[in-house]
């Protein structure tokens, strides 16, 4: 059944998180922001932005993308009829199954990545389907994702096999009254692709969210602020929906990389030409101390050029100056405290290393060589 979403489904509210546990051609927005380090000047901060792979990579050729509502039901669904009030158990009759699934769908499609070029994500709700005994979710056979991939026009299938929604009240009564709602959920999610017969995504998202509001009429604060359960369903299967977008999408991010700005004048002549956005400039003077026969300044400017090779996104020469700078500090008689800041951004180079990977799978390019 085809269901036209729309969003006076959707219910705003102020949801706080609880800590329980985001150009096609990929380049850099650069930033100068160079902030020296203590008063002896010796290293500097550079921030940009770079664009982060997402965690599950759809196939390249996907051109359109249809959402699924299994509309499973089991025996143990008739616990979330009942929620906490103030510690009393209060059972809810209402159905908010169709609720769940349309505001799920909106929170997926309206926060896709522009990368996808999609016009939007097709909408099918199964016919509700009664499960007896033990919670499990066998997958959809690869005939009923044909069947749901030819009737939307869909390349893949997102798949809301499940979404149960909880929640406990608590007022607080005094000079200014207060109404707080813990809730808790868990989806479970699965990508089917029908071409290649295979699933890129299987997953639980369980997650815990609160609201807090404040009234000096109590009446008020019931019947006017506290989140009934129509709009905690909504929103929260909103929130669902865009997280798992989220997942699926290519998200920028800022970065910060510290830097050497001491040791030669021609590392402070170079903090001025990055700070002008002249990386190329910059690039020349840390490049005539990369075999001095001070190590540690040969160090630092292998160091600094590694850094200068991952704005480039050229990966593989960022490597090369990491590892010889490396190198020059290993043979140094005595490990200098500032050989930490090597070690670290070894790390995070190799991060970055396979982050661009991951892009290259999601954008259909070739593996750098």
């Amino acid at each position: 059944m085809e269901i036209n979403p729309n969003r006076n489904n959707l219910v705003r509210m102020n949801m706080l998180r609880i800590p329980t546990r985001i150009n096609v051609n990929k380049y850099l927005l650069f930033g100068v922001f160079p902030l020296i380090f203590g008063s002896c000047q010796t290293m500097a901060l550079y921030t940009f932005e770079s664009l982060k792979a997402p965690k599950i990579i759809v196939p390249p050729d996907v051109k359109t993308i249809g959402f699924v509502d299994r509309n499973l039901s089991f025996d143990s669904d008739s616990l979330s009829e009942y929620y906490q009030s103030n510690a009393l158990t209060v059972k809810d009759t209402a159905n908010y199954d169709k609720i769940r699934a349309i505001n799920c769908h909106l929170g997926l499609s309206e926060n896709l990545s522009n990368y996808y070029a999609l016009d939007s994500i097709s909408f099918t709700r199964f016919s509700i389907k009664h499960i007896e005994g033990e919670r499990k979710y066998d997958p959809m056979t690869w005939e009923q994702v044909d069947s749901v991939c030819e009737s939307s026009g869909s390349d893949i299938i997102i798949c809301l096999e499940d979404l149960q929604i909880f929640n406990e009240y608590e007022t607080i009564k005094g000079e200014e009254n207060w109404g707080i709602t813990d809730i808790r959920y868990y989806a479970v999610w699965r990508i089917y692709d029908p071409l290649l017969q295979k699933l890129h995504d299987e997953r639980m998202i369980s997650d815990s969210l609160y609201t807090e509001v404040s009234s000096y009429s109590f009446t008020k604060l019931i019947e006017d602020k506290m989140p009934t359960r129509k709009e905690l369903n909504a929103e929260v299967s909103y929130e669902v929906g865009r997280n798992y977008a989220n997942l699926i999408s290519p998200t920028w991010e800022e970065l910060t990389r510290t830097y050497f700005i001491a040791g030669h004048e021609d590392f402070s002549l170079a903090y001025y030409y990055l700070s002008n956005e002249n990386l190329n400039q910059a690039i020349e003077m840390w490049k005539k101390h990369t075999n001095s026969v001070d190590l540690k300044i040969a160090g630092r400017a292998c160091y600094n050029l590694a850094m200068a090779y991952e704005l480039k996104e050229d990966f593989q020469k960022a490597n090369v100056w990491i590892q010889k700078s490396i190198k020059y500090y290993q043979d140094l008689d005595k490990e200098p405290s500032e050989y930490k800041f090597i070690k670290e951004y070894y790390k995070e180079l190799t991060q970055r290393i396979q982050n661009s990977y991951l892009l290259d799978k999601f954008f259909g390019k070739e593996k750098t060589k």
